[in-house]
């Protein structure tokens, strides 16, 4: 298993002004992440939402939506919210999905609007102290809030030595970022649960550059030295593949669901909707 990934975003970063940088440049390479991040397992969602279908559910920091379409693929009313103009145009290709312009922080929903909220690989990136409010003023009495992350399992020596790569320095510096003592500390969730599953994402060379230019540490780089990076990892990909077989980097998706407190349903009901309901 990966311990030190959400892949490769969620690692230290030193501080608050490179955590800034690195937080608004997935703008920037919205066409590199919908290339090389790997999509989410049906049975991940269908754990955090089960099994029935046509909830009303928000995507929150959807970015190129490929949670959301998962969401949609299942027979759910989806609609993604994200800030980045760049990502939201590339989500709204998608079929079956709703998009608007917002951060966690402010989402532009009404109170008690959705039966469900998700966020993959973002939820790191939220000030939590302003969003976890804004999720529970959302979410209806009886919902439920799913973090996702895919983790590169870095067991695998080549997917190791692809990772040492991308994340540089702050490779193996972290264990992490766990959201259960945040989700605690709010008092505004419980009930929280944790499971893991298992897939793969095929990658050709230049899919498996994509998925090196998709990720902060890389995407923040001068271009002489982006540019090196991207050559090492072209190099691991001479020495680990065997075309015209792809790559099959393997993830495991670490996923956590919550409901929200008695606490919360109370806080809710003290003031009216602030938006249009879905």
């Amino acid at each position: 298993m990966t311990t030190n990934d959400p892949a490769g975003d969620a690692a230290a970063v030193p501080d608050h002004g490179a955590r800034a940088a690195r937080a608004t440049s997935f703008g920037a390479v919205a066409a590199a992440y919908e290339a090389g991040r790997p999509a989410f397992p049906v049975e991940a969602l269908t754990w955090i939402l089960g099994p029935g279908r046509g909830l009303q559910v928000l995507d929150l920091g959807a970015g190129t939506g490929k949670l959301a379409a998962v969401a949609a693929e299942l027979g759910h009313h989806v609609i993604a919210v994200d800030p980045s103009p760049e990502m939201l145009e590339v989500c709204r290709r998608r079929p079956g999905i709703d998009t608007m312009a917002g951060a966690a922080e402010s989402i532009p929903l009404a109170h008690a609007s959705v039966d469900a909220v998700l966020v993959g690989q973002a939820f790191h990136w939220f000030d939590h102290a302003r969003a976890l409010p804004e999720i529970a003023r959302v979410l209806r009495p009886n919902g439920v809030l799913g973090l996702l992350w895919n983790n590169a399992d870095t067991v695998v020596p080549w997917v190791r030595r692809i990772f040492q790569v991308i994340q540089g320095d702050s490779f193996g510096g972290s264990d992490g970022f766990e959201p259960i003592p945040v989700l605690e500390q709010s008092n505004l969730f419980t009930l929280i649960e944790q499971a893991r599953f298992r897939h793969w994402h095929d990658l050709n060379r230049e899919g498996l550059r994509q998925l090196a230019r998709s990720h902060s540490a890389v995407a923040i780089l001068k271009d002489t030295r982006r540019e090196q990076v991207l050559e090492q990892v072209d190099l691991i990909y001479e020495h680990s593949a065997r075309p015209p077989e792809p790559l099959r980097m393997p993830y495991l998706v670490n996923c956590y669901r919550a409901h929200p407190s008695e606490f919360a349903n109370y806080r809710r009901t003290l003031d009216g909707p602030v938006a249009p309901h879905l």
